[in-house]
Order: structure tokens, then C-alpha cells, then sequence
């Protein structure tokens, strides 16, 4: 396991991926919790939290598919370093209209996580060619744990940071971090794009539907991505809960809801240590169905209990699970589709674990608002917990 570790640290193209990746999603997570916090201050509904989330999901249910397309066709090293660039524009522009409107907010916002829809598959798409085959699997794990620690970060930090810099001094570190990020990507290694014929070039329609007809025809690869779309909800419904969870049930002041964020990464960073060991007794497919079923039962207890200590260690549970899912499908999809359309494939894949902010988000929050938070919760397990057990009755998923 170590040795595997030392290998893709040593990767310096990896690592200055890997920097990119961590300034964008802590730039990502700072600027949503600014706005989450608004958003609950100005409505003091779960449904008002909706807001942010909704312009982070629509814009990859309307152009990820599309986005990925372009991915395939420019060069991934540009399409990563200037969506930054666009990205940290475009945060300084919304700070003028922050708490005045939640509609300015959604379309300033709106177009900040349209660029991002350019810049997910890019990334997916670059981690193969800069790391070996075997390694893969420690490689995700460590985009999976910066995802993750970004949002411990970014959301642990939120408060302070907007006590002491203001909503608006918060929004202009967010857009330093976006900068930076472009920085480091122009440093990547990537090979340029294969070029085609003149002449060959297939419609951006046609590009498209052989994405989907992939897909369609890969079994793993089409339940992988269902996979990845529940956990995904998983994660941004217990997200968008949080707040009033913390507020309500542990009793605790909403602001503090980054401290069960915070549990959720540690669990990442305990099960990023053992997934090595662990996929060596067992298949990918075969730990991704066990983790379901471990994150669903915990999801289910935090449904039926107050205590503080109790509820922070299923949620490190939750954690432990997500990184053991996350890193597995992520590893699976990669090795099993080829270069010359992973932008389409992981273009579509991002339209649907981002998809997963919009619909199940907002019928969590109109569920919390009216059966509240903890029968959600178990509800919600008991949903991911069945979607470990059909992957029994998948054999060619479990011997992956």
C-alpha cells in the first residue's frame, strides 16, 4: 500500500492535478457555504438551502453531456486551466449582488458551475494518462479525500472565514483559489489531443450518442454510474440537511453544521488508508456493495438518535463508506473506458452525479420540512442500503 502511495506522490504531473483539484473544490465549497448560510438566513426553510445547490446541479443536467463532447475535442490541459480562470472572474462579479436577491445569487451562480461542467470531465479524463493502471485506485482515493477534505475545509473554515473577512472578502479568497488552481494545471504534463483526419470529424451529435450508446452497451460501466448517482444524492441530501440537523436534533447553532463535515472527512481519510489492503481480499464491485449496505444501516441509526458523539461517529462511518464507493466506481469507469471518449462518458457521468443535486435534493428538503430531518435520514438509508443488495444479483459487478 505504501509503495503504491509513494508512487503517485512522486508523480509530479499527478501532483499538480491533484493542486488544481484541491484549490478548485475548496473555492467551490467556501462559495457555497457563503451562500448556503444566506440562503437559510433570508427563507428559514431547507427548501431555501435548495437555491445554491440548484445552481450547481442544472447546469450539468442542461450542458455536461455536451461539455464532455468538447472535452474529447480540445486540449484538457487548457479546457482545465481557463474554466479557473472564468470560474474566479466570475465569483468576484456576483460579489456586488450577494444578500440581495436569491435570483441574482442562482444566475451568477448559474454560470459559475456551467464552466465547471467543462472543467469535471477534463479532470477524470486526465488522471489515466498521468498514472499507471495499478495505481489508479490510489489515485482516486486521493481526488476522493480532497473532494471531500475540500468540503471540511471549506465548509469548517466557512464561518470564521466570513466573521472575520466578511461574505465578501470570503467570495475574493474563493477566486484566489480558482487562479491558483489554473496555475498549477498549466504545469500538467497532459498529451495533446489526438488528432483526426480532416474529413472524419462525426457531428457533435453524433460524438454525443456514441457516448451514450456506450454506455448502453457496457453493463458495469451503465450500473457503476447508477451507483455513483445514489451515492452522490446520498452525499448532497445529507449536505443540504445538515444545517438543521445540527440545529434541530443535536442542538447545536446551524453555523456549526461544518463539524459533522468534518467527521465525514475523517471517515474518508480512515478508509483511504485500509482501501489498498482491502481491495486485495476483495473485488472492487464486491467492497462498493458492502459499502452501500454499512452507509445505508448508518444513514438509518442517524435517523433515530440526538446524541452529538453517537451521531458524529455513524456519520465517520458514512464516511469511511463514501471513499471505499467513490474511489472503487471511479477506478472501474476509468479502466474500462477508452481515452478518446472519456471526456463524453465522464461528461455524462457528471451530468449525473450532479443531476443529483436537483430532483432528490428538492424532494428531501420539502420531506424534511414536512416529516423532518431524522425520518429523512431513514428513509434515505433504507434507499442506499437497498441499492447494495440488488448489486448481489449483478455477478458480473462483483467479480470487477
Amino acid at each position: 500500500m505504501l509503495v503504491s502511495f509513494r508512487q503517485v506522490l512522486s508523480n509530479f504531473g499527478f501532483l499538480a492535478l491533484w493542486f488544481g483539484q484541491l484549490n478548485s473544490q475548496l473555492a467551490d465549497r467556501v462559495f457555497v457555504y457563503v451562500l448556503m448560510v444566506i440562503a437559510y438566513r433570508l427563507t428559514h426553510t431547507n427548501l431555501g438551502v435548495v437555491v445554491p445547490l440548484l445552481a450547481f446541479g442544472i447546469p450539468s443536467v442542461l450542458f455536461g453531456p455536451l461539455a464532455g463532447v468538447f472535452v474529447d475535442k480540445w486540449d484538457r490541459k487548457w479546457v482545465l486551466a481557463i474554466t479557473s480562470i472564468i470560474r474566479g472572474l466570475l465569483i468576484l462579479l456576483i460579489i456586488p449582488l450577494v444578500e440581495q436577491s436569491l435570483v441574482l445569487i442562482f444566475m451568477v451562480s448559474f454560470l459559475i458551475y456551467t464552466a465547471t461542467q467543462f472543467f469535471a470531465p477534463a479532470e477524470s479524463s486526465a488522471i489515466p494518462e498521468l498514472v499507471k493502471r495499478d495505481d489508479l485506485i490510489v489515485a482516486n482515493s486521493l481526488f476522493m479525500i480532497t473532494w471531500m477534505g475540500a468540503s471540511v475545509i471549506g465548509f469548517g473554515l466557512g464561518a470564521p472565514l466570513v466573521n472575520i473577512f466578511s461574505n465578501e472578502g470570503t467570495f475574493i479568497a474563493s477566486a484566489v483559489l480558482y487562479f491558483l488552481a489554473a496555475v498549477a494545471i498549466f504545469l500538467v504534463p497532459l498529451k495533446p489531443r489526438e488528432r483526426r483526419q480532416e474529413g472524419k470529424n462525426p457531428s457533435i451529435i453524433k460524438d454525443l450518442l456514441f457516448g451514450i450508446e456506450f454506455i448502453r452497451r457496457r453493463q458495469i460501466v451503465r450500473y457503476s454510474l447508477y451507483k455513483l448517482f445514489v451515492a452522490t444524492a446520498a452525499i448532497a441530501i445529507i449536505s443540504l440537511l445538515a444545517i438543521s440537523y445540527a440545529k434541530e436534533v443535536l442542538g447545536i447553532e446551524a453555523k456549526n453544521f461544518g463539524y459533522l463535515i468534518f467527521a465525514v472527512g475523517a471517515g474518508m481519510l480512515f478508509g483511504m488508508g485500509f482501501l489498498e489492503r482491502l481491495r486485495r481480499w476483495l473485488t472492487k464491485g464486491t467492497i462498493v456493495v458492502l459499502s452501500f449496505i454499512m452507509s445505508g444501516l448508518a444513514l438509518i441509526l442517524i435517523g433515530r438518535v440526538s446524541d452529538l458523539y453517537l451521531a458524529l461517529f455513524l456519520i465517520f462511518l458514512l464516511g469511511v463508506g463514501n471513499i471505499f464507493i467513490t474511489s472503487s466506481i471511479q477506478t472501474i469507469l476509468q479502466q474500462r473506458i477508452p481515452r478518446r471518449i472519456r471526456g463524453r462518458v465522464f461528461g455524462i457521468q457528471n451530468m449525473l452525479i450532479n443531476s443529483a443535486f436537483v430532483f432528490p435534493v428538492i424532494l428531501a428538503g420539502a420531506a424534511a420540512d414536512i416529516y423532518g430531518v431524522q425520518a429523512t435520514m431513514g428513509a434515505l438509508g433504507w434507499l442506499v442500503v437497498l441499492t447494495g443488495l440488488a448489486g448481489i444479483f449483478l455477478p458480473k459487478f462483483r467479480t470487477v
